[in-house]
């Protein structure tokens, strides 16, 4: 959103780039300086067109408008009609937002997961609006005993912001998973809110080359490791462990004990325990009678 500065520094600084999108409810003064300052560096580009563009909408409409229309043929009419070129794939899309509140994080953050495209975020005056997370950060500081260091709440809420990101079926219905990362701004340049989350769009299906030419996944290759570790461990045979790309055929053998077998022991324990508290009862009851 803004002025379309950031979106202008990636027209000018990335070749790649050929469409920047400003999506803003607001019109704000200085975009048409940043056009003058700023144009030079991408519209001398004749061979290859490139464009800022802004689209004074909710982010909730025009960032879900916005993806629908690059990522198909669709003509869309934003004061003017622009030419239809062939659609992208989600991997070659950024979506960017710098000093986004807390909800705007989320919202961009969920509707780039929705499309399976790469998102950046620098997340700014967080919140915490259920009031779960407050009271935890005193107490992890407390409990660290480190009274000269805090943990703020907005570190916390930025960190679960990017949690959710690497949330199992975060980008399934794209069919992507994220990579994600957090990394500092010099707070020269951007004082307390200098936490950014990059969010890389990869493919599900995309694995390890086998020698076979198959692929595995992560997680299978995660497993196959937990397999290997824990015969080591227990010091058990590769049969005795179940298959780690098969878990339904093969099962770890477990001891077990005949119910008769149970029964009979069972009975004879309850037999002896009553004999011998009779015999008991039996020898008091004489001491008594005694004269």
């Amino acid at each position: 959103g803004g002025h379309g500065a950031l979106g202008a520094l990636f027209l000018a600084l990335s070749p790649k780039c050929k469409t920047a999108v400003v999506i803003d409810p607001a019109e704000v003064r200085g975009k048409d300086g940043v056009q003058k300052a700023w144009g030079q560096f991408w519209q001398s580009d004749s061979a290859n067109e490139r464009s800022l563009r802004y689209r004074h909408e909710c982010l909730r409409t025009g960032l879900r408008d916005e993806l629908n229309c690059m990522l198909s043929k669709q003509k869309i009419a934003d004061n003017h009609e622009r030419n239809s070129s062939p659609p992208l794939f989600p991997t070659n899309i950024l979506v960017v937002a710098c000093h986004a509140c807390q909800h705007l994080t989320d919202e961009t953050l969920e509707i780039a997961s929705e499309y399976g495209v790469n998102v950046a975020v620098m997340p700014c005056c967080q919140k915490d609006h259920d009031g779960w997370w407050k009271g935890l950060t005193k107490r992890l500081v407390k409990s660290n005993n480190t009274e000269s260091t805090s943990l703020s709440v907005g570190t916390v809420m930025d960190l679960l912001a990017a949690g959710k990101m690497l949330g199992w079926q975060t980008g399934s219905s794209a069919g992507v998973r994220y990579r994600v990362k957090m990394k500092l701004m010099d707070e020269g340049i951007s004082p307390h809110q200098n936490r950014m989350i990059l969010c890389r769009a990869e493919s599900r299906e995309s694995g390890r080359k086998l020698q076979g030419g198959k692929e595995e996944s992560p997680k299978v290759l995660a497993h196959e490791k937990l397999t290997r570790a824990y015969r080591r461990a227990h010091r058990q045979s590769k049969n005795e462990v179940e298959s780690p790309v098969n878990t339904t055929e093969k099962r770890v053998p477990v001891q077990s004990i005949s119910l008769d077998m149970l029964c009979v022991q069972s009975w004879m324990t309850g037999v002896a325990i009553g004999a011998a508290l009779a015999f008991l009862a039996l020898g008091s009851q004489r001491r008594s009678l005694v004269p």
